[in-house]
């Protein structure tokens, strides 16, 4: 057999390998992957793959037995390489590029209540493998809120090892919490410490910005405004996180966070962001917020391509309002990371109305260094980038 043979056919028992362990795909789902295999033939192959010492009998992928190269190899093949490509061409604001896409499989594209509970379900499960390889580049991990990141989380503390289980890595809420109803167990504190656990981290524990809220209406002015902002600062927490003397914000080297569309910005606090944010205490429309914004970012609304003067000022004005990570600082930790190896700003989402455009708006400020993507959204986002 030639060197040419062999090498195909160990890339075929790798493939196997890979989408066994690091996508938890069934024999079958394997086979359908690999061109319409028999279940009995993946089992020869994932047999060999343990003989050949690439795949271990609980199923952990091991790129470290792989040559140099091909761990990327078997990345590139599961991505979608038309949206690679358009990634390629984006010349970011920052300059910083998408470095990692990792599309998940979450079974369909419903928009039911229902049928979104089960596909994040699904997408929190499948993100172990990705996240356990970021999170083991990581020394402090930010995190917003949301119920992408809480599924990733809930599924990570259900993991059975991780790379990083046991090392110093901090984790730090980023975001402020609702005042006009009660907190959940999706808000940045609350993912903190869950992430902490999961972790079995060995740094202190992530403080609390429970109590701090997210958002100071715009009708407070002047030494109102002022003194909000004066007594939020004061607070032990947020002193750790944003205060002016060595503040964790600052050690930050990965974020997890997700993305609000422009028809429901800030997720949960949505219709507390359109009460606080219009002019002369009136509430804001929604639809005057859509014609501003592509959605946030943890938090920090982006404002739509082609804004006039006078939007810009409008969305940072909006921005203005909130207490939690700021644009300039989740740019500061995309940039930093860029220059090391490092994850960056890891964008956790499955697909959904609007969701395409707001992360592709992310990607052109330069903000995204990860995505962690199910492939509704990866279709989604091939068809806003290519138009």
């Amino acid at each position: 057999m030639s060197s040419r043979q062999q090498d195909r056919k160990d890339f075929d028992v790798q493939r196997a390998a890979y989408l066994c362990a690091e996508r938890e795909l069934t024999q079958a789902e394997i086979g359908r992957m690999l061109g319409g295999l028999s279940q009995s033939r993946v089992s020869r192959l994932l047999k060999r793959a343990e003989e050949r010492g690439w795949l271990e009998r609980s199923y952990r992928f091991v790129p470290e037995k792989l040559e140099a190269g091909r761990y990327e190899q078997l990345r590139q093949f599961e991505e979608p390489s038309t949206l690679v490509d358009l990634l390629a061409k984006i010349r970011p604001r920052t300059g910083v590029h998408v470095s990692g896409v990792h599309v998940l499989d979450t079974g369909s594209s419903g928009l039911s209540e229902r049928t979104i509970t089960v596909r994040l379900a699904r997408f929190g499960r499948a993100a172990v493998a990705p996240l356990d390889g970021l999170l083991g580049r990581s020394a402090c991990v930010a995190v917003s809120w949301g119920r992408s990141v809480s599924c990733a989380v809930d599924s990570l503390r259900a993991a059975p090892s991780l790379r990083s289980a046991g090392r110093a890595i901090r984790v730090v809420p980023l975001c402020g919490e609702p005042t006009e109803q009660q907190s959940n167990r999706d808000t940045s504190s609350h993912l903190a410490e869950r992430l902490h656990e999961a972790l079995h981290s060995s740094a202190p524990k992530p403080p609390s910005l429970t109590g701090v809220p997210a958002l100071i209406p715009r009708h407070f002015k002047g030494a109102d405004a002022r003194g909000i902002r004066k007594f939020v600062a004061l607070t032990a927490s947020y002193r750790d996180v944003f205060g002016a003397a060595d503040p964790l914000i600052d050690r930050v080297d990965t974020l997890l966070t997700s993305v609000g569309p422009a028809n429901r910005p800030m997720g949960f606090i949505h219709e507390e962001l359109l009460k606080a944010g219009g002019p002369r205490g009136k509430p804001l429309r929604s639809a005057d917020l859509q014609d501003l914004v592509a959605g946030d970012i943890g938090g920090v609304l982006l404002p739509r391509q082609g804004l006039s003067a006078k939007g810009l000022r409008e969305v940072e004005a909006l921005n203005t309002m909130w207490t939690g990570a700021t644009l300039a600082q989740y740019e500061r930790i995309a940039q930093g990371a860029a220059k090391t190896s490092r994850p960056g700003i890891v964008v956790l989402s499955i697909g959904g109305p609007g969701r395409p455009e707001i992360i592709a708006e992310a990607i052109r400020h330069g903000l995204v260094g990860v995505l962690v993507i199910d492939r509704s959204l990866a279709d989604g986002l091939t068809k806003v980038l290519a138009a």
